[in-house]
């Protein structure tokens, strides 16, 4: 099993809408807003060793500590998302790397599985990758390369929820200025 000492900073929800799961997180949970980013544009995608295209939409939050995203997989073909994470519930926990390789190696050394890496936007883009440590976690491991688009946009997140006055729960990704 992995064991790791790095902060989790965000966990992630298996959802079949984002848009009606952020209004309903915002109103069960006063978690807000959320940022809808749809069918997210990733480059370099290689899903279980297999280049390939991996269509999914996210909501963004944050609550506390904690970045909240619900994230719904459009795949229809092959899919990293394994089975038992598609229908709902916990999807992932999500750290950064602040040396990404270094850590894509470590977690792969401890029996994990490389289910998707990528680069957000295009190919000179932020990396992330998703492991699969078994069947004893119940989900996925995300790691983020470390860089400042990242922590901008984390740290944008936890401001806008500290401003947030409970209108508009649920807003576009583009709003982000």
């Amino acid at each position: 099993m992995y064991h790791s000492e790095k902060p989790i900073i965000q966990i992630a929800y298996a959802v079949e809408n984002v848009h009606n799961a952020a209004k309903y997180w915002s109103r069960r949970f006063n978690i807000g807003p959320f940022y809808v980013n749809e069918h997210i544009k990733l480059e370099n995608t290689i899903i279980k060793g297999q280049f390939g295209t991996f269509d999914h939409s996210s909501a963004y939050g944050w609550k506390e500590n904690l970045m909240i995203e619900l994230i719904c997989d459009h795949c229809a073909d092959i899919s990293p998302t394994p089975e038992r994470n598609a229908s709902g519930g916990v999807h992932h926990i999500a750290w950064i790397a602040n040396d990404f390789e270094k850590e894509r190696k470590e977690l792969l050394s401890q029996g994990c599985e490389e289910v998707l890496i990528a680069n957000v936007g295009h190919r000179e883009g932020m990396r992330f990758s998703w492991f699969d440590p078994g069947e004893d976690i119940g989900h996925l491991f995300e790691i983020y390369e470390n860089g400042k688009s990242l922590t901008d946009f984390y740290s944008f997140l936890h401001k806008a929820s500290l401003n947030w006055d409970g209108k508009k729960p649920v807003r576009n990704v583009s709003e982000i200025t």
